[in-house]
């Protein structure tokens, strides 16, 4: 009777050794993960509060039934934006445009020129970065 109890045991015991490195082995990259995943979603609060924008003025050139926008944009914020990940909303449809610098660094103004557009009257356009942070402004042809 001896011999049998100490065989259960080291079994019972053998059997709790590994359902607990089992779990162990997928429990911490699960909670690596999650830390990985908080991080980034830190850093990414962190950008979207240190971003601003400011449409500063618009300009418009009339050419014929079309009209070209020449937009300066000041990066208000602290975070450095790169003009790729813009996008450019002209009374709600995406517009191509074109920015001679790649990156917005804070505190300088930059000029955008969105052309080939057409329609006329009172016209809304929006100005969105990379992590949502945007700016209205309304200009007329």
């Amino acid at each position: 009777m001896g011999f049998s109890i100490s065989a259960t045991s080291a079994i019972i015991g053998i059997a709790i050794i590994m359902v607990i490195e089992i779990s162990v082995g997928t429990i911490i990259p699960v909670i690596t993960d999650l830390d990985s995943s908080y991080d980034e979603m830190r850093q990414r609060a962190v950008n979207e509060l240190q971003t601003n924008i400011e449409i500063q003025n618009i300009t418009v050139q009339t050419n014929g039934s079309l009209h070209d926008l020449s937009i300066q944009i000041k990066n208000t914020g602290s975070t450095v934006i790169k003009s790729l990940y813009v996008d450019v909303l002209v009374d709600g449809s995406l517009s191509s445009f074109t920015c001679a610098d790649e990156y917005w660094f804070p505190e300088n103004t930059y000029t955008v020129s969105v052309n080939g557009l057409s329609g006329s009257g009172s016209k809304k356009v929006k100005i969105i970065t990379n992590n949502g942070i945007s700016e209205y402004h309304t200009y007329s042809v």
